[in-house]
């Protein structure tokens, strides 16, 4: 039946030429009518594109048996079929998914809305169906959904952001801090959890959190807590590789026991092996200067494995970790700092007041000459000291500074060369053992090391310069008395000098050794104090480069 038959056929019962052109043409879902021997006697042009069939193949067919299917696409008996009761038992009848055939094969998902129709002016009783394709409703549902699960998930990890950084900033107590974070992430994104910070010299480790789910709450595992032996500088275990500045790493079920198996030593397996992991992420917590530790995560069996998006949310919370742990030592050296530099400054300005004042009080009993002359050498320490002061800020203020390649044995032959006096100094140095770097703040490092050296010496000074595993190492050994392992760190904090130091040199700033590992860290290389059979060895790494000067 064409269009046009349809107007005339509808026309007959009495249908506005409207209405019908509205039916064939206008309306958005699909339509077929039912006449009362139950053969469809029209269809509009969207019912037609929808079941990929022109109206001739429909038109005097009984719809139940060409187009009414089981989802499978198996036959519906017909006393089965609701779509059937409008026209049979003359009632309304909806159903939120029903299947027809196509013309070109398969079934198309559908909506169906039927109702009893009277026709030829109530003599007879037809039906009238609409349906509407569910595939189109279903992907609009389905984008619906999966936008809104993305959604939820970004809200989700937005919002553990904020606790994230509410929790790093709820105390200056470091260990505190990374305790509790571990209690935020277990069991929200692990099974348990491990935070490792770096010695303060950066080669040994501390384990200062142990949180493990239980139940629906993190607790934590104290036992486990603790100083771990040094990683070798030829390690390949993850959490050596993310200490040394790699970055974080997520290892599957595939290659985690490998993986394990690179730990060193039965301390750093000993969470692995007792409370097993079937997905791990291990990150760095770090900050724009250098790293402080290593934050590992870990998922049973009857986890999810963590994936590509977890690497970058956990990444990105153990920077903010290392953010935060930077920031609390700074403010406890801050602290330190300023009692020690107020320290440092009252005691001369104070010899320096009384021998004013006593050559005020008592003209006659002093000497002048000899009153200026002491005065300018405390004047002379005061400002040897606020130089000093102003190197460290600089320094730790991480300003841009220019690099080059620099041959350290020639560089510490030349330094060595320069001295005049004193107790002597045997160097080993080899050649080409190049870095990149300031060749100025070098320079100063290599001289506070020698100095320092020279004067705890008794009779000699050995230095050597030599490549070990693709570092330049300098070690400056003397023959004095030695520094006692528990006062290795200190020595190299601000204003820190020994009872032994302040006897030899009463006038020092106190700020050498400090100066000299904020350069060495600049540098991406470490100063450290070593057991030595005889004396104190202090040795320098610098990363070695294949540039030459």
């Amino acid at each position: 039946m064409t269009a046009s038959d349809g107007l005339e056929y509808w026309a007959g019962y009495g249908f506005s030429e409207e209405l019908v052109k509205a039916l064939f043409q206008g309306l958005r879902v699909g339509l077929y009518v039912v006449d009362h021997m139950g053969k469809i006697l029209l269809v509009n042009p969207y019912a037609e594109r929808l079941l990929d069939r022109p109206a001739r193949q429909l038109i005097g067919v009984d719809p139940h048996d060409l187009l009414h299917r089981n989802a499978d696409g198996s036959s519906i008996p017909r006393e089965d079929c609701q779509i059937l009761a409008a026209f049979s038992e003359g009632v309304y009848v909806r159903s939120e998914e029903a299947w027809f055939t196509r013309g070109s094969g398969g079934l198309v998902p559908v909506g169906v809305m039927a109702a009893p129709l009277p026709l030829g002016g109530g003599k007879h009783m037809g039906s009238v169906v609409l349906f509407y394709d569910l595939s189109r409703h279903k992907a609009v549902e389905h984008e619906q959904a999966a936008a809104l699960a993305v959604l939820e998930k970004l809200t989700d990890r937005l919002s553990l952001m904020a606790e994230t950084s509410i929790v790093l900033a709820s105390t200056l107590k470091v260990d505190e801090a990374l305790r509790r974070l571990s209690r935020l992430v277990v069991p929200r994104l692990a099974d348990w959890a491990m935070i490792d910070l770096l010695g303060p010299s950066g080669d040994g480790v501390d384990r200062v959190a142990v949180v493990v789910k239980q139940g629906r709450d993190g607790v934590e595992c104290k036992q486990w807590e603790g100083p771990l032996p040094a990683f070798p500088e030829t390690s390949q275990a993850p959490m050596a590789r993310v200490l040394r500045g790699g970055p974080a790493v997520l290892f599957g079920p595939e290659d985690l026991a490998e993986r394990i198996d690179q730990e060193e030593g039965s301390v750093q397996r000993r969470p692995y092996e007792e409370l097993g992991a079937h997905s791990v992420i291990v990150a760095p917590l770090r900050t724009p200067r250098r790293v402080l530790g290593a934050l590992t995560l870990a998922r049973y069996e009857t986890s999810l494995v963590y994936d590509s998006a977890d690497l970058s949310l956990i990444d990105d919370i153990a920077s903010r970790a290392g953010l935060a742990v930077d920031n609390a030592d700074m403010f406890e050296e801050q602290r330190r700092f300023a009692s020690s530099t107020s320290h440092e400054l009252r005691t001369p300005l104070a010899g320096l007041r009384i021998r004013l004042e006593e050559a005020v009080l008592y003209p006659a009993d002093i000497d002048p000459h000899e009153t200026i002359r002491k005065a300018l050498a405390v004047t002379d320490r005061l400002e040897t000291i606020v130089n000093d002061l102003l190197v460290s800020a600089r320094l730790r203020a991480g300003g841009p500074v220019a690099y080059e390649p620099i041959d350290v044995g020639a560089l510490v032959v030349k330094e060595v060369a320069a001295m005049v006096g004193g107790v002597p100094v045997h160097v080993d140095a080899g050649r080409d053992v190049n870095v990149l770097g300031n060749r100025i703040q070098l320079i100063r490092v290599i001289d506070n090391l020698l100095v320092n050296a020279r004067r705890h010496a008794d009779k000699r000074v050995e230095v050597t310069v030599g490549r070990v595993e693709g570092s330049v190492v300098v070690t400056v050994c003397d023959d004095g008395a030695g520094i006692a392992p528990q006062d290795r760190e200190h020595v190299f904090e601000r204003f820190v000098r020994l009872d032994e130091g302040r006897r030899r040199e009463p006038g020092g700033s106190g700020l050498g050794l400090a100066i000299s590992r904020d350069i060495v860290r600049a540098h991406s290389g470490t100063l450290t104090i070593e057991n030595s059979l005889c004396g104190a060895r202090f040795v320098l790494r610098l990363p070695l480069t294949d540039r030459r000067p």
